[in-house]
C-alpha cells in the first residue's frame, strides 16, 4: 500500500533511485526533529539577555559555511565526498552536546557558529550528491517527499519542543537533538552512487567561481535575485526575537504552536512546489515563493498579540520549501552541463556574503534611529524588487538542464 502511495507521489522509480529516496527520507525524519529544536534558539538566546547586536552575530553565523563554500570545495577531492560530507555534518551538529555546560549567550553563540560553519561547508557535494541520485524528470517530486518527511517530524515535535524547553531548559534539549542529528548525517552516509562522478579533479579558485559570475549574465543576475531577497528577510531578523519576546511577550510553548502552523504549511507545500519544479521550474517557483514572503515580514509591523503571528508563520512555512527546493534546483537548472558543484558553490557563497551583511544592515538602521515598522517594509519591499529581478532570467529548455 505504502508503495502504491509512493507511486501516486513521484512516479515510478529505478530500484537504485527508489532505495536512494527511502535513505534520505529516513535521515530527513531524523534532520527535522533536530532542526525543530533549533528553531528555538533566537529565543534562547534573547531570554539569556542577548541584545540585538548579538542576535545579528547569531544570525549572520549561520552563513559562515556558506561564506567558505568555494574553498570546501577541496571536500570533493578526496577519495569519498560523501564521507567527507557526513564526517562535516556529524562533527558540527555533535557540538551541540556542549551546550549542556552552557549558561549564558556568548557560549550558545560560539556553539552554533561551530555548528554552522561544518554544516555549510558541504553543501557544494550535497548538491552534486543529489544531482547523481535523482534523474532531473523526477527530482522535484522526490526531493519534495523526503522534505515532507522531514515537515511532518517538525509538525509532530514543535509543541512538544516547546513545552520541554520551557519545563527542561536548553542544556538538557539541544545535547539530546545533537544526538539526532548526528544519526541523520549517519543514515544519509547509506546513500548508493557512484562517488568517482561527484569528485572534483581539481579545488576552483575564487578566480575561477567569480569567472563564471562574470562571463554566465544568466546566472549572474539569478545571484542578484537571491542577494536581494536574502536581505529582506535578513535585515529585520535580528528584531524580530525583539519582538516576540519584548512586544509580544511569548513563551516557548506559545512559540512552539507558530512553529507548528509553520511546520504544517511547509508540510502541504513541499507538494505543490516540487510539482511546480518539475513542470515550469525552480526559477518560477522561487518567485512565487518571492511573493509569499512579504506576508512573512509585515505582520511584524502591527502585531500586538501573539496569534497575530500566525499569517506569518504560515506564509514562512511556505516560502522556506519553495527556497528549499528552489535553491538547489536552479543552481541545476542554470548550471552549465558537468559544472554543478561549482555553480552551486557560488551560490552559497552569494548566499553566505548576504548571510554575513545583512543581519547588521538592520542593527545599523536601529540604531541610526530607523523604527522597527520601517525596517520591517524594507523588507517586504525588497522582497518585490527581489521577484521583479527573477521575472527577467529566461530558464534554459528542460533537456538543457544540468544533468
Amino acid at each position: 500500500m505504502w508503495a502504491r502511495f509512493e507511486t501516486w507521489l513521484v512516479g515510478p522509480l529505478g530500484p537504485t533511485v527508489h532505495y536512494n529516496m527511502r535513505v534520505d527520507l529516513t535521515a530527513a525524519i531524523a534532520y527535522g526533529a533536530f532542526a525543530t529544536v533549533l528553531a528555538f534558539i533566537p529565543l534562547i538566546l534573547r531570554r539569556l539577555g542577548a541584545p540585538a547586536e548579538l542576535l545579528a552575530v547569531y544570525t549572520a553565523s549561520a552563513y559562515l559555511g556558506n561564506v567558505l563554500a568555494g574553498p570546501g570545495l577541496f571536500l570533493a577531492r578526496q577519495g569519498h565526498p560523501l564521507r567527507m560530507a557526513v564526517a562535516c555534518w556529524s562533527l558540527a551538529r555533535a557540538v551541540f552536546l556542549g551546550a549542556a555546560f552552557v549558561t549564558g549567550d556568548v557560549g550558545l553563540l560560539i556553539l552554533a557558529a561551530f555548528f554552522f560553519l561544518g554544516e555549510g561547508l558541504p553543501a557544494p557535494i550535497y548538491s552534486g550528491i543529489i544531482q547523481k541520485i535523482y534523474p532531473v524528470e523526477v527530482r522535484g517530486r522526490v526531493m519534495a517527499v523526503v522534505r515532507v518527511g522531514m515537515s511532518v517530524s517538525m509538525l509532530a515535535l514543535a509543541p512538544v519542543a516547546g513545552w520541554a524547553l520551557d519545563r527542561a531548559g536548553h542544556r538538557v534539549l539541544l545535547p539530546l537533538a545533537a544526538l539526532i542529528g548526528v544519526l541523520s548525517a549517519l543514515i544519509f552516509s547509506r546513500v548508493r552512487f557512484d562517488e568517482g562522478e561527484v569528485r572534483l579533479r581539481q579545488t576552483p579558485t575564487i578566480r575561477h567561481l567569480a569567472g563564471i559570475a562574470l562571463h554566465d549574465k544568466r546566472f549572474a543576475l539569478y545571484l542578484v535575485g537571491i542577494v536581494v531577497f536574502g536581505l529582506s528577510s535578513l535585515i529585520p531578523s535580528a528584531l524580530i526575537p525583539i519582538v516576540q519576546v519584548d512586544r509580544l511577550h511569548l513563551s516557548y510553548t506559545e512559540l512552539g504552536w507558530l512553529n507548528l502552523a509553520l511546520a504544517f504549511a511547509r508540510l502541504l507545500s513541499y507538494f505543490y512546489w516540487g510539482r511546480l519544479i518539475d513542470r515550469w521550474g525552480a526559477v518560477r517557483c522561487l518567485q512565487a515563493g518571492f511573493v509569499i514572503n512579504v506576508v512573512a515580514v509585515l505582520p511584524y509591523i502591527w502585531v500586538t498579540r501573539g496569534w497575530m503571528l500566525l499569517p506569518s508563520f504560515v506564509a514562512s512555512g511556505l516560502v522556506g520549501s519553495a527556497v528549499d527546493l528552489g535553491f538547489i534546483n536552479a543552481a541545476m537548472e542554470l548550471a552549465k552541463p558537468k559544472r554543478i558543484q561549482e555553480y552551486a558553490a557560488l551560490q552559497s557563497t552569494a548566499i553566505g556574503l548576504r548571510g554575513m551583511i545583512g543581519p547588521f544592515i538592520g542593527v545599523g538602521l536601529l540604531r541610526l534611529g530607523l523604527g522597527t515598522s520601517a525596517i520591517f517594509a524594507l523588507g517586504g519591499g525588497l522582497t518585490l524588487l527581489a521577484w521583479l529581478i527573477l521575472s527577467r532570467i529566461k530558464p534554459p529548455p528542460r533537456d538543457e538542464y544540468s544533468q
